[in-house]
């Protein structure tokens, strides 16, 4: 697998989100919560990795991400899961929806 590249979604005090992408395709996201001593990681694969293609990309999440966050840390923590996007939700893309609905309906 090619090196992947991480394009940063959010970014809080105590935590980042990231797709992933290996290549041109995005091929997951990773959430990183960086506690006192540890950093927790859940790895959210799109497609299908090797055990040696995981690996190989936790080392690159440690290394260009966690580390240069919190070089300092004990631990990093990683839970990873593999499944499909079904979708985006938003309470602001729901009321943009009902608006529209009720504007029809004035007509």
């Amino acid at each position: 697998m090619e090196a992947a590249r991480f394009e940063r979604q959010v970014r809080t005090e105590s935590s980042e989100v990231f797709v992933v992408y290996g290549g041109a395709r995005r091929i997951g996201r990773v959430d990183i919560h960086y506690a006192r001593f540890e950093v927790h990681g859940t790895l959210l694969l799109e497609v299908e990795l090797t055990d040696d293609e995981v690996q190989q990309l936790i080392d690159q999440l440690d290394e260009e991400l966690v580390q240069t966050h919190d070089p300092e840390r004990e631990d990093f923590l990683v839970t990873v899961y593999r499944g499909e996007e079904l979708g985006f939700y938003s309470d602001e893309y729901d009321s943009d929806e009902e608006e529209e609905e009720d504007d029809e309906e004035d007509r």
